[in-house]
Order: structure tokens, then sequence, then C-alpha cells
């Protein structure tokens, strides 16, 4: 891997990227990250404890050399500071002040002075809308060329902190108590050239950040089947929910603030959570149904004929996870295809510093009534190398592969059962290689701002042993993201004689002749002797 120098950026000095070896070690009382030069090496010349505050960043891209770039991940703390402000979800105070101004302003015009002064009093009892703004204080900046080793490297790091105890050793106050949950599905499927799915995982993780005054003990209501009819809560720890499904949960993993006797006798799950700390809660698999069709359908195709080469992909999204859900969009859709080495210099353009990409050309399906007569006045358009009919495809060369990229399907106003197309045409030269074994997979990751695989839905969250007297603000996100891989077809198409191609002469069609006229025939005499 390589570590970004020097950690912070300085005005006047020059970050560079340093190839380093890394290594988690699991000791009796930490989890320690170490970092060395070589890979033989005995002594790290970094540590870095790793803290249940800890958290790992999005994997990005940025520029490396004048060739490509290179993934990186952010190993970083964050820590949260009361601020006035309303964050997005967050409108209770602010709904409370809006209506005491429409009070106050009928007040102020009716010369009212007592109800001015009421409002002033309430107005200092509610205090201004607080929100808790994140600081984001960054410990390592590390990098891979590897897409894929920079993945396994987050999953590590993100299985350590899950496994960390972590404690709440003090009682704070806080101005406006608050709860943000977030469950999160995580679906991989594999499906051959047929569309015939072979293989598909699930898990649900559940992430939970508390501001929440004194000690109390926190209980989480899930839409858990053995808890159907046994919830007791109060009226104010009800969270409204969409369907009333329940589901099954297997194979469940708890942090270590959860009281798991408590879970296993009652399935009631009760965990004193840390203070203004982002944590994994507990995570568990589901059992994703086989006979329901995936919300992103994709067919991939190579033909070759000859020296030209044809990748063609459709996409097709049904929009619609369940009757109740409603139309769920599929959001940040990423599709990669591989492309061989020696094709590579076909999708790239050199720019002054460095070298670009081919992008694409945007092509709107359907066909526009009387499109013949206008483009019988104008010029035919010109075959671009790649196609799109939704988003943007290029070469990206630290995938090594053509990206389609597209920020939502279906795009606004687009109904259900929509089609999106990509084509990509590649003439090769009698000097380009044919390698001996064309890619036979690409990969499909996107996410979706539901449940939709699992149904996961939070029910309830209820205090206890609390300081406070009113319930703490609300807030659950639910997220799914999907990871594809998808068999590719290859066909060949008719590749005709090159010799008879280049001297096939098109002769004109025979006319034919006209037919000789026949004489008219002549009755014959009867021969009868009747009349």
């Amino acid at each position: 891997m390589h570590l970004r120098q020097p950690n912070k950026k300085k005005i006047t000095g020059q970050r560079f990227w340093k190839k380093i070896f890394v290594r988690i070690v699991n000791q009796m009382d930490c989890t320690l990250l170490q970092l060395f030069n070589q890979k033989d090496d005995k002594d790290p010349f970094q540590e870095l404890p790793l803290q249940p505050c800890y958290s790992v960043s999005e994997i990005g891209a940025q520029q490396y050399d004048q060739f490509g770039k290179i993934f990186t991940i952010k190993l970083q703390y964050i820590f949260y500071k009361e601020r006035p402000g309303v964050r997005p979800g967050q409108m209770k105070k602010a709904e409370k002040i809006t209506n005491k101004l429409s009070q106050f302003a009928a007040y102020a015009i009716q010369g009212d002075y007592q109800g001015v002064k009421e409002f002033g009093s309430d107005l200092k009892k509610l205090g201004l809308p607080v929100e808790h703004a994140p600081q984001v204080s960054q410990l390592l900046k590390l990098g891979s060329l590897s897409y894929e080793d920079l993945k396994q490297f987050s999953f590590c790091i993100e299985e350590a902190l899950f496994k960390l105890p972590a404690h709440r050793d003090r009682a704070l106050h806080y101005k406006m108590e608050e709860v943000q949950i977030t469950a999160v599905d995580e679906l991989y499927v594999e499906q051959d050239a047929e569309g015939h799915v072979g293989k598909q995982i699930a898990r649900v993780r559940l992430f939970f950040l508390g501001f929440l005054t004194g000690m109390p003990d926190v209980e989480l209501g899930v839409n858990d089947m053995r808890r159907q009819g046994k919830e007791v809560v109060g009226r104010h720890d009800i969270i409204p929910v969409v369907t009333e499904e329940w589901i099954r949960l297997e194979d469940v993993e708890f942090h270590s603030s959860i009281q798991q006797e408590d879970y296993n006798q009652t399935h009631i799950i009760k965990f004193k959570p840390p203070d203004a700390c982002y944590i994994e809660l507990l995570r568990f698999r589901v059992r994703p149904p086989k006979n329901r069709e995936l919300p992103l359908q994709l067919k991939a195709q190579i033909c070759v004929t000859g020296h030209k080469v044809e990748l063609r992909a459709d996409v097709l999204v049904p929009g619609f996870a369940s009757r109740k859900l409603g139309q769920i969009p599929c959001e940040d859709v990423m599709i990669r295809f591989p492309i061989p080495e020696c094709w590579i210099y076909l999708f790239r353009v050199e720019k002054h510093f460095r070298y670009g990409s081919v992008k694409s050309a945007h092509r709107r399906t359907g066909k526009i009534k009387g499109i013949e007569r206008i483009l019988g006045t104008m010029e035919t358009l010109q075959e671009n190398l790649i196609e799109v009919t939704s988003g943007q495809a290029k070469y990206e060369h630290q995938h090594r592969a053509i990206v389609w990229r597209c920020p939502r399907l279906p795009k606004e106003g687009q109904g259900a059962y929509t089609t999106h197309n990509m084509v990509c045409r590649i003439a090769l030269t009698s000097y380009d290689q044919m390698p001996e074994k064309l890619a036979e997979y690409c990969y499909v990751e996107f996410t979706m701002p539901a449940t939709q695989v699992s149904h996961t839905t939070v029910r309830s969250v209820s205090l206890q042993n609390s300081d406070s007297d009113e319930p703490p603000e609300k807030y659950v996100r639910y997220l799914a993201r999907h990871e594809y891989r998808v068999g590719i077809e290859h066909t060949e198409g008719e590749n005709p004689n090159p010799y008879a191609a280049a001297t096939y002469v098109s002769k004109p069609a025979a006319t034919p002749e006209p037919p000789a006229p026949t004489p008219a025939t002549v009755p014959e005499e009867s021969s009868s002797d009747s009349d």
C-alpha cells in the first residue's frame, strides 16, 4: 500500500506517496495498526492503536501520476460539537419556533405587550435550534492501486473496530438530546450471462449515534419475528413505519455494549451507548428471496466480427421493490467492463501534463415523428467510440475498465421498467492484438435509499434511567448497498473472406425477357352428323 506524507497539508510543503506495508495486530488490551518500510522489517516505523471513536471513510480516487489515479481511504477521528443550526431531517424545535413566530406577529400587530413578553420567555426556554456538527480529524491517509485490495483493507478495519470494547464512563449534559440510527443492507449477487442467479448473500448492519444526557440505558425495537406481539413501549418512543412486515434474524453478532444475556432471554436489544460515538451496534444475516427480480438487471454482450469489436450493455430498472414501499430508485450506479491491456491506448487522450480518457456521447432513445425528413437535410450522426443513453461512460485507468456511471436510475419522471443502453464500438487495425480470452464478468455497484433486501425496520427507541424529561429526537436512515458480478455473453459475427470482400463487384439484376406471342387457336369442325 501507499501512505500519504506528510500527514497534514502545508502551504509550502510538497506531499508525496510512500510505499509501505500494513499489518493489523491484535494484542491483549488493544488492536494496533502497524506500518512498515519493508515486508521483512521487525519493528514498525509507526503504530496506531485503534479506538472505538475512529472510522473509515468511503473509497475515493485522486491523481497519482501523469498516467492515472490511485484509490484512497482515510482513517479518521470524528467528534461532535453542539452549535446553532438545523440538520436535514431535524425539524422539531424549528417548527416550534416558527409556530411561536406567527403568534408573536399577531401580538405585535394588536399591541399586546403581555403576549410579546410571553413569546420572549417561551423563546428563552426553547433556545435556538441546535445541531451536532461532526468535526473530522484525519489520522492516516492510505492508498492502493488495486480497488479490491483497498476494499479488503476497509473490511478488516471495520471488523477490528466492531470488536473493540466501548464504555460510557461519565455523564454529560446536552442542550438537545438526539439519537441517529442507520440500517444498512449489503447484498452480493453472482449472475451468469443468461441471467440465472447462482449465488446471493445478504447481511444487515445497524449503526447508532447518540447524544444523551446522563447515563441512560437504551432499548432498540426492530421488526424481529420473535418480538411480534410482545412489544411494550411508550407512545413517544414509537417511530412511524411504512410496513408491518416481520423478519427472521440469523447469525446475530453484537457490539460489546449490548447486554447479551437480556437478548438471549427476551430478544430485547438493550445497551448503554458510548457518548457521541458512531458505532456498529449489531449485524445479522437474512435470506434473500430466490424468486424476486433484482432491482437492476444487466445484460452485457461482446460481439467480435473480424477486426470490429462491439461491447453492448442493456440495463433494465424495474423500479418497484414492493407494493408497500413503492418506487425506489437506484442511486450512484457504477458498472465496470474490464478492457484488455493491449487495447487501452484506444481510449487514452494526451493532454498538457497528463493523459485523459475518451468520454461517451449521449444518444437519446426512441423515434421522433418525421425524423426521416429532418435527417434528409443534414449529415448523419458520426458514430462515437462510446455511446450511452443515460449518465456518462469513460475509460478509467485505475480500474483498467470502461466505467459507466449514472447518478440515478430510473431518472426523474421515468416510470418502471425503463431500459438504458451503452454501446462501445472498437475498430482494430491489423497491428492490434486479439487477446486469447476477453473479460468474462462485469461488475455493478449501486445504492438504494431503503432496506429493500431485508425489509429491516426500526420500530422504537426508548430510554431508561434518563435524566431528561423529554424524549430525544429520533432520526432513522435506511440504505441498501448492492454489488453484482454479472457474466458477459461472447458472440462472433459473420466474418467475410477479406479477399472476396475487397474484390466483390455487385452485378446488375438480370431483366426477364418478354414472353413470345402465341398464335390464336382456330376451333376445329365438328365431326358429328347430328346438327
